[in-house]
């Protein structure tokens, strides 16, 4: 099990208890204790501010060597401009 899933199912149930502590107090229907555990438990999940969960590195792209070559050979011709000549 990965964190995220532990962490979601962990905080789903301290909403749940949050919630039937209020629910209970209120006089409600015992049935909304599960909506705060609900919503806490998607908001971690979903981690929309990015704060919780690191996320994942864009993939690079693997070009194959002969396209590489090409790609390399095409652009041995070409001059630097005289401005980008002075910094290389």
């Amino acid at each position: 099990m990965s964190k995220r899933n532990l962490a979601t199912v962990l905080w789903f149930l301290a909403g749940w208890s949050g919630g039937g502590l209020v629910v209970g107090l209120m006089g409600m229907p015992s049935i909304l204790a599960l909506v705060p555990g609900l919503l806490v438990g998607a908001l971690v999940r979903w981690d929309p501010a990015g704060a919780l969960w690191s996320r994942p590195e864009p993939r690079r792209r693997v070009v194959p060597i002969n396209d590489f070559a090409k790609s390399l050979e095409r652009d041995a011709g070409q001059a630097l401009p005289a401005r980008d000549r002075a910094h290389n």
